[in-house]
């Protein structure tokens, strides 16, 4: 009897682990990506559970759960532990590509969509070479290694089966998604600016030579001028991403003491 409970309390901790690494596949970026087949995403978080385990188990005493409510519960409470952290991280994806949207439609280029490859919906021209980029500079970082070494040291935060989640939790996500949009404008404002005074010259010479067709010649110069400003701007964009992108992967012990016990 004793023998079957403590087989059955490890088999109840093996897959609060493996759900907490589960729920990183789910919205992180790149273990997201639909590149990634289900079955290699699932693998990767069995292999990780199967390292992890060994040291939670060891480091915190087994629960027998005492309903199998209270399993299913548990189970999506870990999950969203993963889940939130790669949430957070894509916010800050998602404000790059909406930069490169705004832009996208200052350069004319909005009527023309391309198929993301990680996420599978058609997105703008600009808004995916962004997108492209960002994740470049991502896994030069190696930011998909410091989101799994943050979510391995989240047991030593939140122990198996102790999450909490307070009234913080859902402030930092609202806070979150507001900046998410100041961010985008940032970043698209240098370039959308830019093409934003070209049609006032362009406004003003279409009253003051009537017979220009400024369609024609508009469009054009926009389109040149928006992808001169993104190759000179770029090293200096690429170095912001950079710091967004390890700013709110520090913030991350943060956002796990939110759902503490």
């Amino acid at each position: 009897m004793l023998e079957e409970l403590m087989i059955n309390e490890h088999i109840y901790l093996f897959f609060l682990i493996l759900s907490r690494y589960l729920g990183m596949m789910l919205l992180t970026p790149v273990f997201s990506s639909q590149v990634i087949l289900y079955q290699v995403k699932i693998l990767i978080g069995l292999a990780l559970t199967v390292l992890t385990f060994p040291v939670v188990a060891a480091g915190y005493p087994l629960v027998n759960p005492d309903s199998n409510l209270l399993v299913i519960v548990e189970i999506m409470s870990e999950f969203s532990i993963g889940l939130f952290m790669g949430f957070a991280v894509f916010l800050v994806f998602s404000a790059i590509q909406l930069a490169g949207q705004i832009i996208d439609m200052r350069m004319g280029f909005r009527i023309a969509n391309v198929v993301d490859p990680f996420s599978g919906v058609d997105s703008p021209v600009i808004g995916q070479l962004k997108n492209i980029f960002v994740t470049l500079i991502f896994l030069a970082l190696n930011g998909h290694l410091l989101l799994i070494r943050h979510l391995y040291q989240s047991f030593e935060i939140i122990p198996p089966g102790r999450v909490n989640f307070s009234s913080e939790l859902w402030q930092y996500f609202f806070r979150r998604s507001a900046d998410m949009f100041v961010l985008a404008v940032k970043i698209a404002l240098p370039i959308a600016g830019a093409i934003f005074f070209i049609d006032i010259i362009l406004a003003f010479l279409a009253r003051s030579v009537p017979q220009m067709n400024l369609f024609i010649v508009g469009l054009p110069i926009k389109i040149m001028a928006g992808l001169i400003l993104l190759f000179v701007l770029m090293p200096v964009l690429n170095s912001y991403y950079a710091e967004v992108i390890m700013e709110v992967i520090h913030e991350i012990p943060a956002l796990f003491r939110l759902i503490a016990p």
